[in-house]
């Protein structure tokens, strides 16, 4: 049971699930930091970027659903080749 918040990847994974997907979010929200200084600016950030529409949530402790919408197949595909 210790194992499943050893790291930070096994943390994301059992409370996400999907944690690749979320990692990637992750790393790329990080390195990107000035665009996304408020949720509000990460949601249209990631949208208008890499055509990920994050959907808000009151409920999870990230503030986004585990589930989001793909709205823009190419710019979704530039996020993949970039940050996997």
């Amino acid at each position: 049971m210790k194992d499943l918040y050893s790291t930070p990847e096994a943390r994301l994974d059992t409370i996400m699930g999907d944690s690749s997907f979320w990692r990637r979010m992750q790393r790329c929200r990080m390195e990107e930091s000035e665009y996304c200084t408020t949720e509000l600016d990460t949601m249209s950030w990631f949208r208008d970027t890499y055509g990920i529409q994050l959907l808000p949530s009151d409920d999870t402790i990230f503030g986004f659903q585990r589930q989001v919408r793909i709205v823009d197949e190419q710019k979704y595909m530039i996020f993949l080749l970039k940050w996997t």
